[in-house]
């Protein structure tokens, strides 16, 4: 038998139980009811280990599945920065468009201001 009772136990069953044959079969009674329970334990141990595991294992992220999401994640980052860049220098072509109109129609005012000028200084002088 795998499981017995403690000394102590024996003795005071043996000391209620006055005939010792039916003492022992009290004894051996509840030694195998204790083995039965502990084997029992023992197969709810494994069946919730297992249970446990198959939960953890459905939440928990593989190493795999972390390299995976790491390397699209990486595609993705690349291609921001690619679309980045591309409109970094659409940006940088319309900026240099404006700032050659604008020159363009600072020089046009600058030329009628002048014209302007000329025509009111010979309409004074004459």
């Amino acid at each position: 038998m795998g499981v017995h009772l403690p000394y102590e136990l024996t003795k005071s069953i043996e000391g209620v139980i006055l005939d010792p044959e039916v003492a022992k079969k009290v004894i051996r009674s509840i030694e195998e009811g204790l083995l039965s329970i502990e084997n029992k334990a023992k197969e709810q141990k494994v069946i919730i280990k297992n249970e446990l595991k198959d939960e953890l294992t459905k939440e928990l992220v593989t190493k795999d599945e972390l390299k995976a999401t790491e390397e699209r994640l990486m595609g993705e980052i690349k291609e921001v920065r690619g679309e980045i860049k591309s409109t970094e220098e659409r940006l940088k072509t319309e900026i240099h468009k404006w700032r050659a109109d604008t020159i363009k129609w600072m020089f046009i005012f600058w030329i009628g201001q002048i014209a302007a000028l000329t025509a009111i200084l010979k309409l004074m002088l004459k």
